[in-house]
């Protein structure tokens, strides 16, 4: 399954907004944080992956730069 970047970024976004919306009553509080955390750390990584793979095809696609044109100069002239 392929995620967008924008897909992540968002996840991302309501991921943090819960995190600090959460407030700490219980355990099930702190389990639940803790889940958000690894899933927030899990997205973090697919993005980072996402990123340099779009990072590698820019650098795979760019034209070459010409090589410069060296006229020979005939010093019989």
């Amino acid at each position: 399954m392929t995620i967008s970047r924008e897909s992540l970024e968002i996840i991302l976004d309501l991921i943090e907004i819960k995190v600090s919306a959460l407030q700490m009553h219980d355990k099930d509080d702190a389990r639940e944080l803790n889940k958000l955390r690894k899933c927030r750390q899990e997205f973090l990584s697919h993005l980072s992956q996402l990123k340099s793979e779009s990072f590698k095809r820019d650098i795979n696609t760019s034209p070459l730069p010409e090589k410069p044109c060296h006229k020979t100069v005939d010093s019989r002239i």
